[in-house]
């Protein structure tokens, strides 16, 4: 069994995927209570689906970009039930995952909001630049030149997302960090 876990913006989503299929994934909107939602949301669907952690062979978890405190959280708890549970672990960005969800056309920008815009410009399932930051009014001017290209975001496909991470390696937990765009003004001295 495989748990999901994704807390980039304000839904928590957890899942639980059997091979490649998905057997139940639930949705949370937390308004910025991600540390109130995230267990509780795993101990319910754990229960629901009628395993325990231990039947758990597999953690994949968002580390970003998104919001500063969701992806932390999303993070570490990921990492502390694969170190606590012995178990692999994988990451995948964000912006990876929406644009893995969806059956895009071949110029795609996707976007992952958190009070700004976090995005990727992709051109044929690749991306072409890196992925960036913008304010909502940064946003408005960037797009003016990407008008022939598709805007995606917040899709997740998790089967999606499961069968494409079955050839990327596994990371040792401690070595699972929170990916950050955005120029934090604590960690800048500021």
């Amino acid at each position: 069994m495989i748990l999901f876990i994704s807390t980039y913006n304000e839904k928590v989503i957890i899942g639980i995927l059997e091979k490649d299929k998905l057997i139940l994934k639930k949705e949370v909107i937390s308004n910025r209570s991600h540390s109130l939602t995230l267990v509780p949301t795993i101990d319910a669907i754990i229960k629901e689906v009628n395993i325990t952690l231990k039947d758990l062979q597999e953690i994949i978890v968002i580390n970003g970009p998104g919001s500063f405190t969701g992806v932390r959280l999303g993070v570490t708890v990921a990492k502390t039930l694969a170190y606590t549970l012995k178990i692999n672990i994988k990451t995948i960005t964000s912006i990876e995952a929406i644009s893995l969800s969806d059956n895009s056309p071949k110029k795609i920008v996707i976007v992952a909001d958190n009070k700004g815009k976090y995005l990727g410009v992709f051109e044929n399932n690749k991306l072409i630049n890196k992925i960036i930051y913008l304010s909502n009014t940064e946003y408005h001017f960037f797009i003016k030149d990407y008008r022939a290209y598709k805007i995606i975001s917040d899709n997740l496909d998790l089967e999606k997302i499961v069968k494409y991470l079955k050839n990327i390696k596994n990371i040792n937990p401690h070595l699972v960090n929170p990916i950050y765009i955005k120029k934090i003004e604590a960690l800048n001295g500021k």
